[in-house]
This record gives C-alpha cells, sequence and structure tokens, in this order.
C-alpha cells in the first residue's frame, strides 16, 4: 500500500481563480501511515483532504485551524475576537458618536426634508455603521454568514466612504465654502469623525480583515450607478442637485487592485465561489 507523506490543500473560492479540481497547493507534512482516503473537509474558503484516520490530529488540527482564520489571500485572521473585533469596534464606537454628535448639535438640516440624510456623507456613515455592526457580530459569534454579509456591504460602503473622504478634503482644499456652509462651524474632531476615521477604518479592514473582492468591472459599474442614481432622484427630492456614477466604481475597482498589491493577486482563472462562500461541495 502506498504511503503519501502529504496532504492536498484546495482552495475553491477567489484566492486562485480556479475551478477545485485546477486549483491546489501541495503541502508536505512529516511522513506518517496512512489506511485509506477519507471524504474532504470543507471550511470557509478552502477545502482540505484528510486522508487517514492516523494522520496526527494535532497535525491535522493546526492546518484546519490556519486556513479557517482566514483566507490565504487575507491578511490578517477575521472574524476573530483579537484585532479584528478590536478594529471594528473602534469604528462602530466612532460612527455611533457622529451620529450623536447631530443629535446634540441640530442645525437647519434636522428639520429639513430627509433630515441629515440628505447628505452623501451620512448616507455613507449609515452603511458603514451597517457593514461594521455586521463585522462586530461576526466576530463575537465566528459566524462565516455574517462574515459573508459583511464581506457584501463592504463593496458598497468602503468605495463610498474613499470617495466622501476624497472629494471632501479635495474641495476643502481648494475653497472650505464649497462643503462647509458659511453660517455653519464643525470642529476638527468632529470633521475628522464624519470625513476621514470611515475611509480609514474601512480600508484597514479591506486590506487586512477581507477576502479579496471578485468583483469585475461591469458589476462595479452596475452597483455604483444604482447607488449613484439613487442618490441622484433622492436628492432631486431634496435638493434638486445631481450625482456621478464613475467616480464611485473607479474607487471600487481602484480598491480592489489596492488588495491586490498588499495580499497578492492568485491566479488569473475565473473564480467558482464568492468571498466568504461556506456551501459544501461533494468532491475536491
Amino acid at each position: 500500500m502506498n504511503q503519501p507523506d502529504y496532504v492536498i490543500i484546495r482552495y475553491p473560492g477567489p484566492a486562485y481563480r480556479g475551478k477545485p479540481e485546477v486549483s491546489a497547493e501541495t503541502r508536505q507534512v512529516p511522513p506518517v501511515t496512512w489506511s485509506y482516503l477519507e471524504p474532504t473537509f470543507q471550511f470557509p474558503g478552502c477545502t482540505l483532504t484528510r486522508t487517514s484516520e492516523r494522520l496526527c490530529p494535532n497535525l491535522f488540527r493546526d492546518m484546519a485551524k490556519s486556513f479557517v482564520d482566514k483566507h490565504p489571500l487575507q491578511r490578517m485572521p477575521s472574524p476573530s475576537r483579537g484585532l479584528s473585533a478590536l478594529v471594528h469596534l473602534v469604528g462602530l464606537t466612532s460612527f455611533l458618536w457622529s451620529f450623536k454628535y447631530m443629535h446634540e448639535n441640530p442645525n437647519h438640516a434636522n428639520q429639513a426634508y430627509g433630515w441629515h440624510f440628505q447628505y452623501l456623507t451620512v448616507i455613507g456613515l449609515s452603511l458603514s455603521t451597517l457593514t461594521f455592526a455586521v463585522a462586530l457580530l461576526a466576530d463575537i459569534t465566528s459566524s462565516p454568514r455574517l462574515f459573508l454579509i459583511k464581506n457584501i456591504l463592504s463593496i458598497c460602503s468602503a468605495p463610498l466612504e474613499v470617495v466622501i473622504s476624497v472629494l471632501y478634503w479635495g474641495l476643502r482644499l481648494i475653497d472650505e465654502r464649497l462643503v462647509i456652509p458659511e453660517d455653519l462651524f464643525i470642529p476638527m474632531h468632529a470633521d475628522i469623525s464624519f470625513h476621514a476615521t470611515p475611509s480609514v477604518v474601512m480600508l484597514i479592514d479591506l486590506l487586512l480583515l477581507s477576502p479579496p473582492w471578485t468583483i469585475t468591472v461591469l458589476p462595479a459599474l452596475g452597483l455604483s450607478g444604482t447607488i449613484a442614481f439613487g442618490y441622484w432622484f433622492w436628492i432631486e427630492q431634496c435638493f434638486s442637485q445631481n450625482g456621478c456614477a464613475v467616480v464611485m466604481a473607479l474607487s471600487t475597482v481602484t480598491l480592489k487592485w489596492l488588495h491586490g498589491r498588499v495580499n497578492g493577486f492568485g491566479s488569473p482563472m475565473k473564480p467558482e465561489s464568492r468571498p466568504g462562500d461556506i456551501k459544501r461541495k461533494n468532491g475536491l
């Protein structure tokens, strides 16, 4: 009987962008006595083939844990109750403080139609709050499903926050009156909380705590166009102003490229599954 000295780790997700039977990496382990091939074991982000009941339990447990903790192209473990939970807790606290500030420091927008949701900043802040609330719940419960939902929400919220920060601080450098009415004073700490912190923590989540996005240019344009036109109609209802879809689409594609530069791109083959996919498959 053959006694192989390795196990095969396969990543059916977007890490290697290929079918499970094509995308495979061989990891060498100490020689052991193997009696027969057993069914594969599915984990979020990878498929682990356990080849024998006699395989060292500690070795198998450690290998399985290393691939359950994070996607192969994900920098830090997430969901987790360590750094991931801390980042999401800090971000969520900042977001909630921003809403508290709006409530305790009313201005003309508090009585206007649409409240502060007439501003793209507050819409983005609301979406980021929802994203980080789901992310924190995923960290606490270690739920792959909540982690998947967080990743889906992040595709919308992260590019939007980057657009908001770039536009706001860019226009403010040109002329502060373009973004802040003359009769309105915003303290610097509140300004940073509204227009800088969300994009910073969303980028940290994207680059360090998330698997790579599998969204391509056309879906990014479709998603951005939907959000932009929805905001356009909402603004027409409130102020009769317009929005731009291309800016956020460019932001989505740029952030996807930036994640690849930081964590690696993997194989150029087409993905079979999406980030956080936990569907079981019967074979390799």
